[in-house]
């Protein structure tokens, strides 16, 4: 046993309660708790609020599953990519680089009617597969507006000249 003793109080040091510790010690080690509960705040803060934003759509297979789901009856896509010093149509925007032109359409039930079609512009094409998908979140959100009014019974008029 006296072997086994002092090896037991080797391992445990002072931590026996016999030492106290000085008063600065205490309070750094309060600080390095306050510090790291702060950082560990602020950190669950980040993560929560990375979690709430949409991620965005940053290839073509992203954005083909995408918009599949929001354009249940089809859509089409093409993209063309303008070269320096290559003819540029007249309603592209300014821009530095050679930009990005994005056409899409979206088939209505019955087969080949077109029921929306638009054209962006982008300076990359993740950019415009991004601005495609955001372009269709929102007329699905306006869709569901317009459905939620109708059902409700209100009306919206887009001539302002009765009154």
């Amino acid at each position: 046993m006296s072997v086994v003793a002092p090896q037991l109080l080797l391992a445990s040091g002072v931590q026996g309660g016999h030492a106290p510790a000085a008063g600065y010690e205490t309070l750094v080690i309060g600080a390095v708790i306050a510090v790291m509960a702060a950082l560990t705040a602020l950190f669950a803060m980040y993560l929560r609020r990375r979690a709430r934003r949409p991620k965005p759509v940053s290839d073509q297979w992203q954005a083909l599953a995408v918009m599949g789901e929001l354009c249940p009856d089809g859509w089409q896509a093409e993209i063309t990519l303008y070269g320096w010093g290559a003819p540029i149509p007249d309603d592209a925007p300014a821009a530095r680089v050679p930009p990005v032109e994005l056409e899409w359409k979206q088939f209505d039930e019955e087969p080949g009617r077109v029921a929306v079609a638009r054209r962006l512009w982008a300076p990359t094409i993740a950019e415009a597969l991004e601005t495609m998908v955001a372009d269709r979140q929102t007329d699905l959100t306006l869709e569901q507006i317009e459905r939620a009014a109708a059902e409700h019974g209100e009306v919206w008029r887009s001539d302002s000249s009765e009154g």
